[in-house]
């Protein structure tokens, strides 16, 4: 009775999730991203989270054109639950995202003007450095975390 019962859960659970990610897989073949955005943001689930992006950090890494600054404002809260996820996965994951958004960024954000033609950048430079002072503890954990984590300071101590 207890195999079966948690059987049930764990098959419950799985199917949620797919349902999730095909609403996800919809909005991105769609091109929809400002909506895929607005989707991972309102169901708040990271398990989904953690398997759309990736596709948004390859995308960010290649420079689509279909990523805005404006969706890395709305997706950085959510980065920041992943950077204090105790799963390791999660934590690469975020910091993959928040090193893309940064190199694909960073001449808007290394810019020293006031006079920021998008206020989402000025925002997000605001919210970065946020972030960072919470999390700027993970230059310290071994391995490709650490290292990972250790690119993305290198990049936001110049914005200071």
């Amino acid at each position: 009775t207890q195999v079966s019962q948690d059987h049930e859960t764990m098959a419950q659970v799985l199917f949620s999730r797919n349902l999730r990610l095909n609403v996800a897989l919809t909005f991105w073949r769609r091109r929809s991203i400002s909506e895929l955005v607005a989707y991972l943001v309102r169901i708040q689930d990271l398990g989904v989270v953690v398997d759309c992006l990736p596709m948004l950090t390859n995308s960010l890494q290649e420079e689509k054109p279909y990523i805005s600054v404006g969706c890395c404002v709305d997706l950085l809260p959510l980065v920041k639950s992943l950077l204090k996820s105790k799963y390791e996965e999660y934590v690469i994951v975020g910091l993959n995202w928040l090193q893309a958004v940064i190199k694909r960024w960073w001449s808007e954000l290394s810019a020293h003007t006031e006079k920021v033609e998008d206020g989402n950048v000025h925002i997000l430079k605001k919210q970065l450095s946020g972030l960072w002072e919470q999390e700027n503890h993970l230059t310290l954990v071994p391995g490709y975390t650490g290292n990972i984590a250790k690119d993305v300071n290198a990049y936001l101590l110049q914005l200071h």
